[in-house]
């Protein structure tokens, strides 16, 4: 998976680096259709923030988090980000495994026109 970090008013530290790679690693592990990780940090009164942005085959995601260091921002956002994908994939699960009441109607319908089909057949 390919990680683009960036820093606006702050200089990106290897450790900081290093934990952003981490996540990055773990998504790309757990789900395999992502792309791409792209991380902005910046300083704003004091907080540190972190927005990422990451992307995979059809699906993107968004987060944003302010903490008092660095390293806690980037985990809070790797937190969302999997909390966000987690629900992505329960609810493509759920849906899937849902029967459309249209095809199920359809279904019933024509194992009973084959069996009329075939009692009539058998009588002739």
């Amino acid at each position: 998976m390919e990680l683009i970090l960036s820093g606006k008013h702050l200089e990106i530290e290897d450790t900081d680096r290093a934990l952003a790679q981490k996540f990055a690693d773990q998504f790309a592990a757990d789900y395999a259709k992502l792309n791409s990780l792209r991380m902005v940090l910046s300083a704003e009164h004091g907080q540190a923030k972190a927005e990422a942005t990451l992307t995979g085959k059809n699906v993107s995601f968004n987060a944003s988090s302010i903490a008092d260091s660095v390293p806690v921002a980037i985990s809070a956002v790797a937190e969302k980000l999997d909390k966000q994908m987690r629900r992505y994939l329960e609810r493509l699960q759920d849906r899937s495994m849902q029967a459309d009441p249209q095809l199920k109607e359809k279904i019933w319908i024509s194992s009973d026109l084959k069996k009329e089909v075939e009692d009539e057949d058998i009588f002739d």
